[in-house]
């Protein structure tokens, strides 16, 4: 969904597509004809807020996912 956003808003960009037209996609649910997807390459998910739920920040599990080693793995033969 996100490659399809910023597909639309390359459009916006480029004046091929309005921000009412862009609006009016995001505001109804019905999909669009035509589904023109941003390539992968360069976009990458870097944080998620959620402000109406008021998480705590959870650093323990960034901590163990950063001193993780791979010496477990084995290559395959």
């Amino acid at each position: 969904m996100i490659r399809i956003i910023v597909g639309k808003l390359l459009k916006v960009g480029t004046g091929a597509l309005s921000v009412d037209e862009f609006e009016s996609f995001l505001a109804t649910e019905k999909a669009p004809n035509a589904l023109t997807p941003a390539y992968p390459q360069g976009l990458y998910l870097s944080k998620v807020i959620y402000p109406f739920l008021d998480l705590p920040p959870r650093s323990s599990f960034s901590a163990i996912l950063q001193n993780h080693s791979d010496a477990g793995w084995q290559p395959i033969k």
